[in-house]
């Protein structure tokens, strides 16, 4: 069954791969981000009561400046995807009644394909960046030296949450493309999407840095699992309890919001009114 799956994962694969051009622009893009974050820090600790030595909301400088790096890099290799306007792009154009009557299942489509972008931006950059990275930010003594085993460990557990980072963020992504059914905004939910992501999962902020009853709740959303949660397995802030549970959690999410994605379209598809074909 799944090999009616494996051409959309090689067309993923092959679509990232045709516009490495684009990509290695973002790339600058992302390290002129990370630089201009990191004067931003700096200025922030400096101003502070303390100085760099402080410690605010349970991150030290170098803390700091190791989860901005990595919640970058994170973004960049994770969050490549096209599934909320490729689904527009069917409505309007009509071509959603095509893929209706085949013997393949829509949401699988979009995932098979999510799945070969994230294979190829992982082999293509995430290796590298995430090496120079670690290997830079250990030994400037921003992370902590461990022992092999500990850190395989680590290390295996953030490749298994960014697994589920990916797949809960593409099913996040097909919720907001189905909801293209209903409007033809695609640009305004595609924005509503985005700001969610970037506000709530840790990108822009760490949720530490959220007041206390308000940070309980969003580390029990399935944002956190988005971004913060694997950075903070890769730096080694959560021990191996609670980066079993942080997983454990993305993955319970996305077996609900893919049982929500199915039923949402379910009633979607029955209004479907197609601007195009």
């Amino acid at each position: 069954m799944l090999k009616k799956y494996k051409p959309f994962l090689r067309a993923g694969a092959i679509d990232t791969m045709a516009f490495r051009f684009n990509i290695l622009i973002w790339a600058g893009i992302t390290v002129c981000e990370v630089a201009c974050m990191i004067f931003l820090w700096l200025s922030v600790y400096r101003s502070s009561e303390g100085g760099v030595d402080t410690v605010i909301h349970g991150f030290s400088y170098r803390e700091m400046i190791s989860y901005v790096v990595l919640t970058t890099i994170f973004g960049f290799v994770t969050y490549n995807n096209d599934t909320l306007w490729n689904i527009n792009t069917d409505i309007k154009k009509g071509t959603i009644g095509n893929y209706l009557i085949k013997p393949i299942s829509y949401r699988g489509k979009f995932a098979a394909t999510s799945l070969g972008n994230l294979l190829t931006m992982t082999l293509m950059f995430g290796l590298p960046f995430y090496t120079a990275a670690l290997l830079t930010l250990t030994s400037l003594g921003f992370l902590p030296g461990l022992t092999f085993p500990a850190f395989f460990a680590h290390l295996g557990l953030f490749l298994l949450a960014g697994l589920c980072a990916s797949l809960l963020n593409d099913t996040i992504a097909y919720i907001f493309g189905v909801l293209c059914f209903y409007t033809s905004s695609g640009w305004g939910l595609n924005s509503l999407k985005v700001t969610l992501v970037s506000f709530l999962s840790g990108t822009l902020l760490p949720l530490s840095f959220f007041p206390a009853g308000l940070r309980e709740v969003v580390n029990w959303m399935p944002f956190a699992g988005m971004s913060q949660n694997p950075i903070l397995i890769l730096m080694m802030k959560y021990d191996l309890a609670e980066s079993l549970r942080a997983t454990a959690l993305t993955a319970a999410w996305i077996i609900v919001l893919e049982l929500f994605a199915k039923l949402l379209f379910s009633h979607a598809i029955r209004k479907v009114t197609v601007q195009g074909g």
